[in-house]
């Protein structure tokens, strides 16, 4: 005859198995997580060798400078899927967050904010794709900025003209500086996000001007301000730094001084001026 449990046997065995759930869920939840996890890098390094592959092919930023796209950009270029998902919240990546190429000190980094709103299917929001360079440069204290806008349509295909833009900081063509802006469009309650990045810069070195030959005796000579009847602008506005080269002996005859100006941008100009010493 067959014996069943005893109570005190159920419960030790009761006891038993809580005790090993205790020890594995944690365990299986772990490695679940870090599986998630894991997978989410391999999507984050996806999206940085799409961006390697998207500056491959269009720009590369100079050393300092920054290109920002959204992921919907690399997206009309066909450099990821779709459909690429957050294998953390098991949504969509935002269609709207913001990746960068970093030039920093010559060595290119890519950061990558999977922060963002738009989660809409691809295949639903509008197209839109930047006209021109998506990093753009114009040089400080031009009359305007030719922008090119951007081409967009709807899910139908159908070309769409209504495009909000803003820029961040505000566009101001006197400062030099780093400027992004958005362009946004909407369709049938849907709306997408590309972004294109404006350097303002001085790439023009400064002008030095003065008014023909100038004339010294000797006893002007060693305390001439050379420096005195010129005129150094230059088109950013800002300090310019001027030395002179001069290499005239107390002894009268003709001589060629050399003015320098560089500005704070780096850019050079030079310019020589005859000086005629006499006794």
């Amino acid at each position: 005859m067959k014996k069943g449990f005893t109570l005190a046997e159920l419960l030790g065995v009761i006891v038993l198995l809580g005790a090993l759930a205790l020890i594995i869920v944690p365990l299986v939840s772990s490695s679940m997580k870090g599986s998630e996890e894991a997978l989410y890098n391999d999507q984050i390094e996806s999206i940085k060798l799409s961006l390697s592959l998207w500056m491959s092919d269009n720009q590369k930023p100079a050393e300092g400078e920054t290109i920002t796209l959204s992921l919907s950009q690399l997206k009309e270029a066909g450099l990821v899927e779709l459909d690429i998902t957050n294998p953390l919240t098991k949504e969509l990546f935002p269609n709207d967050m913001i990746l960068k190429i970093i030039n920093n000190n010559g060595i290119i980094e890519y950061e990558i904010n999977d922060n963002g709103s738009n989660k809409e299917d691809y295949n639903l929001i509008p197209s839109i794709k930047v006209n021109g360079n998506v990093l753009d440069y114009v040089e400080v204290n031009s009359e305007n900025y030719n922008d090119l806008g951007v081409t967009a349509k709807d899910a139908n295909n159908s070309v769409l003209t209504d495009v909000s833009v803003a820029t961040s900081p505000n566009l101001d063509l006197t400062q030099m500086g780093t400027y992004l802006r958005s362009y946004t469009v909407t369709a049938n309650g849907y709306s997408n996000i590309a972004y294109r990045t404006i350097i303002v810069r001085d790439t023009t070195g400064p002008v030095i001007e003065f008014t023909g030959d100038l004339t010294l005796n000797l006893s002007q000579v060693d305390n001439y301000d050379f420096k005195s009847d010129i005129t150094v602008t230059d088109n950013s506005g800002q300090e310019v730094e001027v030395t002179v080269t001069d290499n005239i002996y107390p002894l009268a005859g003709s001589y060629t001084v050399e003015y320098k100006a560089t500005d704070t941008s780096g850019n050079v100009s030079t310019k020589l001026r005859k000086v005629v010493v006499t006794e």
